[in-house]
């Protein structure tokens, strides 16, 4: 009876736990709409980066910079470690081109030479790699859920969508869409090719389906709500949410309900506010 009772009690247990789950990612879903931007925090770096990325629950900033080919990493705006310079070790790259973040605040690197993506824990230990077969010049970085990697191939002016457990080549696209690519980003649903030339975001779904361009340099969020920078004004393309920013050459990023903008050498911390769409 004992037994009876006690698998009964496991089996409600792990029935709760589904439906805990399974909330959870209607939460996330539910229809929300953006109200307002406001400022968090500012955090001055001193030098100049071409990319961030930003993990707001740890409060970890990755900068990248293509000149002195390094990548630093900020916990609690205190820099805690250094990775790259040319060379031949693990933390060594031999073109350092692109970074993109795991959702568990891994640090994916495009090494464009070695045409390899390097994996990082957020202390900067290495923790393995994928290499990118059959692309030629690998140009820019983006990791889709912790199960795939997008590249922009500037040689083939595509973008490859590789599995990110054994590298396997799983599609291709973009080929007659995309002229060229500066950042790749995606959420759930889209990925975004941003040519910083020409300002314009050129969306996909992640399935590879051309949908639309925006002027700007876009982002989505978790409920798909476009973010769009452009002429000096932060705003949503679904809503009447607005913010002007008197800066140039930004770089935007988004975690959870944080937006990250690379600024001159500061970086700029935004609150995104939510409504409940009725």
């Amino acid at each position: 009876m004992r037994k009876v009772l006690f698998l009964a009690i496991i089996v409600s247990l792990a029935i709760c736990l589904v439906v805990l789950n399974c909330c959870s990612d209607i939460n996330r879903r539910t229809p929300m709409d953006i109200e307002y931007f406001n400022l968090v925090k500012a955090i001055p770096l001193g030098m100049h980066t071409d990319k961030i990325q930003y993990h707001s629950p740890s409060n970890t900033l990755y900068a990248m910079s293509i000149k002195s080919q390094e990548i630093y990493i900020f916990q609690d705006q205190e820099r805690k470690n250094v990775l790259g310079g040319l060379g031949s070790s693990k933390v060594n790259f031999q073109y350092l081109a692109d970074i993109a973040m795991g959702s568990d605040n891994s640090l994916y690197v495009l090494d464009s030479s070695a045409r390899i993506v390097k994996k990082f824990s957020s202390d900067g230990s290495p923790s393995g790699s994928i290499e990118l077969k059959n692309s030629v010049q690998p140009k820019c970085l983006c990791i889709y859920q912790d199960q795939g990697l997008f590249i922009f191939d500037t040689a083939s002016g595509e973008i490859i969508n590789y599995s990110g457990i054994d590298g396997t080549e799983l599609n291709r696209f973009g080929r007659f869409q995309l002229q060229q690519v500066n950042s790749l980003f995606c959420n759930h649903d889209y990925l975004i090719a941003y040519d910083k030339a020409n300002n314009v975001s050129n969306i996909f779904s992640v399935l590879g389906q051309f949908v639309k361009t925006e002027q700007g340099q876009v982002v989505y969020d978790l409920y798909n709500n476009a973010i769009c920078f452009n002429a000096g004004m932060l705003k949503c393309l679904s809503s009447s949410a607005y913010l002007p920013l008197a800066a140039e050459n930004v770089f935007m990023c988004i975690s959870n309900d944080l937006l990250a903008l690379r600024i001159g050498e500061e970086i700029r911390i935004y609150k995104i506010n939510y409504a409940r769409v009725e």
